[in-house]
């Protein structure tokens, strides 16, 4: 199922109007939601403002940002109502065909790719979707036996999009270790928005 999420912001409500925290992570069928920031094909750098709520067209150095190399091999966003590491939401790349940017689709993850950019945790979610090609593929370890040669692209299209040597693969996370790692990140959010209200509040 894919939806488009059209972002509203009013001077009452700002921080609330954001894909990012109105969203829903998880669904009843065991599905996540997941946010197209990038469709695969395409080498722009767009990304949803944090503070806005407005998918914006990145910019470095007052230019429009650029992959300097193929295009995404997928769908390139994050899941809704997580935080990791960095603070940010949980990337996700989507093995399934090309989405139009800003819509919401319904993913099952199989399991993930522990990075390191530039000596911090970098984890990649790997998706699929369940009307695809891949709907069959349950964990990265069936992907790994059945098509290696998808998971060493999304790898190999990952160490080696920025500089050389930015990029450094570290592993394979399975199917349960990244479900907690989801569930985990979810936890962080809440505690984030949970601080946030009650500063805003009288009766904490």
């Amino acid at each position: 199922m894919i939806k488009i999420f059209t972002v509203c912001i009013t001077l009452i409500d700002f921080a609330l109007a954001n894909p990012i925290n109105e969203i829903p992570y998880k669904l009843n069928n065991g599905y996540y939601n997941f946010f197209i920031e990038i469709p695969a094909g395409t080498k722009q750098k767009w990304e949803v403002n944090k503070h806005s709520g407005l998918l914006e067209w990145e910019e470095k150095n007052g230019k429009k940002r650029i992959v300097k190399f193929l295009s995404y091999p997928g769908n390139y966003g994050f899941i809704p109502q997580t935080f990791g590491g960095d603070g940010d939401p949980l990337d996700v790349i989507d093995l399934d065909e090309s989405k139009s940017r800003g819509s919401i689709v319904e993913v099952k993850i199989i399991g993930g790719i522990y990075f390191k950019d530039k000596k911090k945790s970098d984890i990649k979610l790997i998706a699929t979707n369940g009307s695809g090609i891949y709907k069959n593929i349950n964990s990265i370890d069936e992907l790994l036996l059945n098509k290696p040669q998808v998971i060493n692209i999304i790898r190999e299209w990952f160490m080696s999009y920025k500089k050389p040597g930015k990029m450094v693969f570290l592993r394979y996370i399975n199917h349960n270790e990244i479900l907690d790692i989801i569930e985990e990140s979810h936890l962080n959010w809440k505690k984030y928005h949970e601080s946030v209200n009650c500063e805003n509040a009288y009766d904490c």
